[in-house]
């Protein structure tokens, strides 16, 4: 791992034609598996949203008739309809694809197998050891980049090589609620976040303990730095001021204290690093009441998931007492992380593990400048993650006008990556602005989105390559993005 109080000195980095840049920062990726989202939550949600309301009424109502008149309805109406509409749908696929689009047939099946293929993929990431997932992701970068001798980005000035690639996996807090309204017989009563921080502490420990026997270039150091944010939903947590009967099992305050306290000690962007990087995941017993400050780098919020960065009236609370409560929380973590110069990433696209639809508009950015107007939140470092999402230009346009704002900001282009043609967009996007692109362009970070990403896009060292090779940026603008602006907002420099 790396040590040392000069973060650019901290690793091999060789470049031609420039001078050394340090390392490579991926500041947006995540390391789960199966275990951890609400998958049943959310195929649910889709399954009703997927149908108009008056059908899934109808369902809701059918379903309380007694077996005999349930099983005459299937046989005097849905079985007829379904045989017919398959038989619609069959014939027509084959007028269509056969007769009157022949010359795209090749295509759409071809779409169709690479998409089950990123899907299936995806899954068996998923399904993998999360230690071996790590190991498994060096040995293809060694392999794709055995002739530049590591991750290479290119550039008319030059090329830069980096040996050492910080990754910041973000944990998500999929704690799920009202779960007394599933009318399943088994219910999915809590998603704990303590598992999926157990099995990510583990997955780094045994990447650091075990590459070995699998990278064969022996003596060679970890090519990953790896530095996880903590998954906060403070809707699961109580403030010590609330009474006892709040319902909530843990205290925010104590979560914060335990895991960051020493943060408020680190004054400058080398002494943030330096205790990042002795952190040794190598002796992780397994139990995370052993971590302190410095296992994280920073918080992760997930508003799709129910936190709400700014309650207030409209957002589906059973009263003005709820919204207080839920208020008086946020404001807490955004002083506290304020006063601790912690970083702090929350999920700004519509898309995502959207568990519930009133959810939605909590990941707006409008709700984040509501936070930012507040006189003692100004100075929050935060990360409104994705740039809005590659479909949402109003979004985009709302997150760049908060960049800009605002010292602390920044936004990451995380998952949009996965088509080469985003960066044709964002360049465009940047030469729109003006006076304020150059200033636009120091708030920007470099993100992966991996292993969400596998939906679109076949590897992480893909993912990459088109960073590295793409003309619609510079290199010393992608040097900006993956690895002055990441400093700048991990590391307070």
């Amino acid at each position: 791992m790396v040590n040392g109080d000069n973060c650019g000195s901290a690793v091999h980095a060789t470049l031609i034609g420039r001078t050394t840049m340090a390392v490579f920062y991926d500041s947006h990726c995540h390391m789960m598996n199966l275990a951890h989202p609400n998958l049943t939550v959310m195929i649910k949600r889709t399954f009703k949203e997927a149908m108009p309301k008056k059908l899934v009424d109808y369902f809701a109502t059918v379903s309380t008739w007694p077996l005999v008149l349930k099983f005459l309805l299937w046989l005097l109406l849905f079985l007829p309809l379904l045989v017919f509409l398959t038989l619609v749908v069959f014939v027509g696929l084959i007028l269509i694809l056969l007769f009157i689009i022949p010359l795209t047939k090749g295509t759409l099946t071809g779409k169709f197998r690479e998409k089950v293929a990123n899907v299936m993929n995806l899954l068996a990431v998923m399904e993998t050891d999360i230690g071996d997932c790590l190991i498994q992701l060096e040995e293809e970068l060694i392999k794709k980049y055995k002739k530049e001798g590591g991750l290479t980005l290119y550039g008319d000035s030059g090329k830069q090589v980096y040996d050492n690639i910080v990754m910041t996996p973000l944990i998500m807090d999929f704690g799920l609620k009202n779960y007394q309204n599933s009318n399943s017989p088994y219910k999915v009563r809590w998603k704990p976040v303590v598992a999926q921080v157990e099995d990510l502490c583990l997955g780094i420990r045994d990447y650091y303990l075990h590459r070995e026997s699998y990278i064969t270039s022996t003596g060679s150091p970890p090519l990953f730095e790896i530095h996880p944010f903590l998954g906060i939903n403070t809707r699961n947590y109580q403030l010590k001021s609330f009474s006892p009967d709040e319902g909530f099992p843990s205290f925010l305050e104590n979560l914060l204290q335990k895991n960051f306290c020493e943060f408020e000690n680190d004054v400058t962007p080398e002494m943030r690093h330096r205790k990042l990087s002795e952190h040794n995941w190598r002796t992780f017993n397994g139990n995370i009441e052993s971590l302190g400050s410095y296992a994280f780098a920073g918080i992760k919020v997930y508003p799709p998931l129910g936190f709400n960065p700014w309650p207030e009236d409209g957002d589906g609370y059973k009263d003005d007492e709820e919204i207080e409560r839920e208020l008086e929380k946020v404001r807490y973590l955004y002083a506290f992380c304020i006063q601790h110069n912690i970083p702090l990433t929350a999920h700004c696209n519509p898309n995502g593990f959207l568990v519930d639809k009133k959810y939605s508009k909590f990941a707006s950015p409008a709700k984040w400048a509501k936070v930012l107007a507040q006189q003692e939140f100004k100075q929050l470092r935060l990360n409104l993650a994705h740039f809005g999402g590659a479909e949402r230009d109003d979004w985009r346009d709302q997150i760049a006008d908060l960049v800009l704002k605002y010292d602390n900001v920044y936004t990451d282009i995380s998952y949009q990556g996965v088509d080469k043609k985003i960066y044709v967009k964002l360049k465009r996007f940047l030469d729109s602005k003006g006076a304020d692109r150059q200033r636009l362009l120091e708030k920007i970070i470099f993100g992966t989105d991996f292993m969400i990403n596998l939906q679109d896009i076949a590897t992480y060292g893909t993912y990459l390559q088109y960073f590295g090779e793409t003309s619609e940026l510079t290199l010393e603008e992608k040097e900006l993005l993956c690895h002055k602006n990441a400093m700048k907002y991990l590391f307070l420099a």
